[in-house]
């Protein structure tokens, strides 16, 4: 029987991970504009939709480079368009998909490539961020870009890997490196633990680099020299335009508890669906799919060993993030899903190595496993409600509000929101209001002649007051005469001019949906 030439092998080794990254991206783009835009997504699309002067400005004031909301012009218009709104997400998720491939091969193994890509395909936190017209994916796909690299770099020096297609000497591991890294860095702040973390393998790489160094530890001085020179510019940049208060736009944030981590980590490693914005886990139908894939991560770990590079560059990846956010967020809370996608890649490297590290029939029995699981798992998140309705509310306002009623919201964000759908359905963006229910007898009462409808939301991660309390306040300033809720998270309520004076109690009859 005649081998396949290197040639040959080369090209199976591209075309696994291309097939791969077709069927990611499938899944995400199945679905793809069923959910709607919550808060943060449709920041993205109001800043898109700026002009360029004023969206720089608006993205450095906020902490935000504005490298993402650049790009993102040229698929968004000014009426909500969830779909192609979100499609550049899901097309650098599946590219994620590609590289971890990839990584997996360098590192271990092509079936060790195979599984761990299968589980960032299937992964719903994954898809979720796939699916969110949010940085996050691209910066997801440049942080394993430049992994890649590093891995690549390593793998020139690490005296160990006898690999025939090393590629010794090569530039290219270097400029993937750095690229991936430089746009990562000007994408998003957390791409500083990025970099913290390359340099930290860069010191195992050279502990074991041999008689290679000095050529490496000059190579990296040079590059590291050019990641910072690009990168300070901006961060002055935004240095400038946002001023004092360097907590200002992270104060939303729960507080960390040991509930609280348990959800995140849960569904950012274990491929348990969570909500986005009250980060609650959905029942998952395979209890015990996140203890055999946390068993499959330390397995793969251990079998890396023999090569202490590549397990120090992948170990790190998957590990100074996690860590880093954990620490800093007993002193201030950042313990989000979102801060910890540049550690799934390699931490799925580390499951799909320890998978395929167990004899052959149980790696195939396990790998199938993992497969079916995944999709149960997925299924569930596409039937999950992830993201609050206010589609629908905007819809039934738009078409039950008559000319001189009120819309009032809870806050100024679900305003924000209830008026960026509003605009898709012709909801007068005049006649809605973000109004303190004491002041409500002032403001309303006494100057409009139709209905107040009073709306109450979620539309982001931060605490809000309870429904039962926004609304009590209300009914003190006329009769509820219908309520209808809109998924878990949105709630309208119709009031019609009490005969009773302002302030004064009336009788609050239940209301039909």
């Amino acid at each position: 029987m005649q081998l396949p030439s290197s040639k040959h092998w080369d090209q199976l080794t591209l075309a696994i991970p291309l097939i791969l990254a077709a069927i990611a991206l499938a899944v995400r783009l199945y679905g793809l504009s069923d959910k709607p835009l919550w808060l943060d997504e449709i920041i993205t699309q109001r800043r898109a939709n700026l002009a360029v002067p004023e969206l720089i400005s608006n993205s450095l004031h906020h902490r935000h480079f504005p490298t993402y909301f650049l790009f993102v012009r040229a698929f968004d218009a000014p009426l909500i368009d969830e779909w192609m709104l979100r499609l550049p997400s899901a097309l650098f998720g599946a590219v994620s998909v590609f590289l971890v491939a990839l990584i997996g091969t360098e590192v271990r193994s092509r079936w060790a490539g195979i599984v761990a890509a299968s589980l960032m395909t299937l992964s719903p936190s994954e898809v979720q961020y796939s699916q969110e017209a949010r940085p996050y994916a691209l910066f997801s796909c440049l942080v394993l870009l430049a992994l890649w690299g590093l891995v690549r770099i390593g793998q020139q020096t690490a005296p160990e890997v006898r690999s025939s297609n090393r590629s010794d000497g090569q530039l290219s591991p270097w400029l993937i490196f750095t690229i991936g890294t430089i746009v990562a860095l000007n994408l998003l702040l957390v791409g500083a633990v990025w970099l913290i973390t390359a340099n930290l393998a860069a010191v195992a790489i050279f502990q074991h680099a041999g008689p290679r160094r000095m050529d490496f530890i000059r190579k990296w001085a040079v590059v590291q020299g050019i990641i910072v020179l690009t990168w300070v510019p901006g961060l002055i940049a935004m240095a400038l335009a946002v001023g004092s208060d360097p907590l200002r736009g992270i104060r939303w944030i729960p507080p960390t508890t040991l509930d609280h981590a348990w959800k995140v980590l849960s569904a950012v490693y274990l491929l348990r669906p969570s909500s986005v914005v009250t980060f609650e886990l959905s029942p998952t139908p395979v209890p015990i799919l996140g203890v055999a894939i946390a068993a499959s991560a330390l397995l793969g770990a251990w079998r890396l060993r023999s090569r202490p590079t590549s397990l120090a560059i992948i170990g790190l990846s998957g590990l100074a993030v996690p860590i880093a956010i954990i620490v800093i967020s007993i002193f201030q809370p950042i313990l989000v899903p979102r801060y910890f996608l540049l550690s799934t890649g390699p931490f799925f490297v580390l499951v799909g190595i320890g998978v395929t590290a167990l004899p052959h029939r149980l790696s195939l029995v396990a790998t199938a496993a993992v497969i079916i699981f995944g999709i149960t798992s997925l299924a569930v998140y596409y039937r999950s409600e992830t993201k609050p309705r206010w589609d629908l509310a905007a819809a039934y306002l738009a078409e039950n509000v008559q000319s001189g009623d009120s819309v009032t919201a809870n806050d100024h964000m679900a305003r924000y929101v209830l008026a960026a759908y509003g605009d898709r359905y012709h909801l007068d963006r005049k006649q809605i209001q973000a109004i303190n229910p004491q002041s409500a007898e002032t403001a309303l009462y006494n100057t409009q002649e139709g209905s107040i409808w009073v709306v109450y939301g979620r539309t982001g991660q931060g605490a809000i007051g309870s429904e039962q309390t926004y609304f009590k306040q209300w009914l003190e300033t006329g009769l509820p005469t219908c309520r209808r809720q809109f998924g878990l998270n949105v709630v309208v309520l119709r009031l019609e001019r009490s005969a009773a004076g302002p302030g004064q109690k009336v009788q609050t009859p239940p209301c039909s949906e």
